[in-house]
């Protein structure tokens, strides 16, 4: 059984809660704020949806990367962006002084990564 198949499920569950439930409780208040220009709302909506298509793509990739051996590049661009992900929202967190708990996706990148750099290393 290939080792990338970890990291792809990691990815998968990632995913599956992005769309399904971060979709439930965060699109709906953002596309209803009157508070905001359009302009900046359908930004933000845009980015949601650039970051599931990330997502998405970056379970393909290793996927991919399980079952055929040209794909170990694939896996490596998708580990590479996982921990920029990662670290770039632990910067952020700290930065603006907010709370981890509020905003874990670092954690979560973080695991990814470390499933990926996993794989990539056995």
């Amino acid at each position: 059984m290939s080792p990338f198949l970890l990291p792809a499920l990691v990815c998968a569950v990632i995913t599956v809660i992005h769309v399904f439930a971060g979709g439930r409780e965060v699109v709906p208040p953002l596309l209803a704020a009157k508070d905001l220009p359009p302009e900046v709302k359908f930004l933000h909506y845009y980015c949601w949806h650039a970051v599931s298509i990330t997502l998405v793509g970056m379970t393909g990739a290793y996927a991919y990367a399980a079952l055929a051996s040209d794909g170990r590049v694939l896996a490596i661009f998708a580990t590479l962006l996982a921990g920029a992900l990662s670290l770039w929202c632990l910067a952020l967190v700290l930065w603006k002084q907010q709370r981890h708990r509020d905003l874990p996706q670092w954690l979560i990148f973080a695991i990814l990564t470390a499933s990926g750099a996993w794989a990539l290393a056995v």
